[in-house]
């Protein structure tokens, strides 16, 4: 059977916007977009449409994707960096009475805020994802990849709230459509575990979520033990490296992914791409080298599934992320050609 791969990115309309609050600079995006077109140059470009929230609803709360519209559709400029609380049951006395205050009902944390162009973006991410996934699953299995670049990113968003800069869980939103026409995995590659793609299929098997991650942030999840829930046993598997891991102990725990996916046997795989496991970024915790990223994606390439891939953490700013980003599409292109 001959291998004739189709190539697409889901681009326009998207929103880069600053990835912490008030920090302006160049965003991954930029980056993964320009590697990919180099790679693939017969790419098709595909333009999303908006959906009113429509994607965002097939994984997270109405509630929840409301107050994302809202902050949508506010003047830009209207939404102040809130000095969030923890909404502990101990400290509440009232509901908050602002747009603000209801970050502490929507966010875990208090790094991240629904500005307008954040909640445009996540909007827009979301039906890319979700629309993506429709055109993936419109090849008929044939081998394809599509490129759906997210700003913000989305992995640590779960059904009801938000966090770590994430919205919309864009994955699990690709990886719920896609679970439509097969089975699925998740393979999340960012150095921080995906907490939110883990929590919107832990009781689902027919979605493999797996998660190479140092050892640590959200503190909460992402432990080995985590492996799915009562009528998901083994739906489930994270691999959390010890911080200061490099390359050597990534490779051994990737080849334990991909093992445990070729066992699962899925139909299509969602990719969650982070560069931020290079020793530059992300407080340099798991030491990857940029040549590290072409042996990643020569492996998880050798799967040779229909793979739709969002992007996740890392931080444009350093040269690392664009360099990242070339071997990694590259290394990619040349595994299917």
């Amino acid at each position: 059977m001959s291998f004739n791969p189709v190539f697409a990115e889901m681009t326009e309309p998207y929103v880069e916007h600053q990835e912490f609050p008030d920090l302006v600079y160049p965003t991954s995006v930029t980056a993964t977009l320009a590697a990919f077109r180099r790679a693939f140059p017969d790419a098709a470009r595909l333009v999303p449409e908006t959906d009113d929230g429509a994607a965002a609803l097939t994984v997270h709360a109405p509630g929840y994707v409301e107050f994302v519209k809202e902050g949508a559709g506010r003047p830009e400029g209207a939404t102040k960096f809130p000095l969030n609380v923890i909404a502990m049951p101990e400290l509440r006395v009232s509901e908050p009475r602002t747009f603000e205050g209801r970050h502490i009902q929507y966010f875990f944390d208090e790094v991240t805020r629904a500005t307008p162009a954040v909640c445009q973006g996540a909007l827009h991410s979301a039906a890319a994802s979700h629309q993506g996934a429709r055109w993936l699953a419109g090849r008929g299995g044939d081998p394809a990849m599509v490129l759906v670049p997210c700003r913000p990113p989305g992995h640590h968003a779960l059904p009801a709230i938000g966090g770590g800069l994430c919205l919309f869980a864009n994955a699990a939103i690709a990886a719920r459509e896609l679970s439509r026409d097969g089975r699925v995995a998740v393979l999340d590659i960012d150095q921080d575990h995906g907490n939110g793609t883990q929590a919107a299929f832990y009781d689902d098997p027919s979605v493999l979520t797996v998660s190479i991650h140092a050892e640590g942030w959200p503190h909460v999840a992402g432990f080995a033990e985590e492996t799915g829930g009562p009528a998901a046993p083994g739906a489930n598997l994270n691999l959390p490296l010890p911080v200061g891991s490099g390359f050597a102990a990534y490779e051994a725990a990737l080849a334990t992914a991909l093992s445990a996916i070729g066992r699962f046997a899925p139909k299509y795989l969602v990719l969650a791409l982070g560069y931020d496991a290079h020793q530059e970024q992300g407080f340099g915790l798991l030491r990857l080298e940029v040549d590290d990223f072409a042996v990643l994606a020569d492996r998880i390439a050798g799967l040779r599934l229909p793979t739709l891939v969002t992007t996740e953490g890392c931080y444009g700013y350093y040269d690392s992320t664009a360099v990242a980003a070339t071997r990694f599409f590259d290394a990619w292109a040349e595994r299917w050609r």
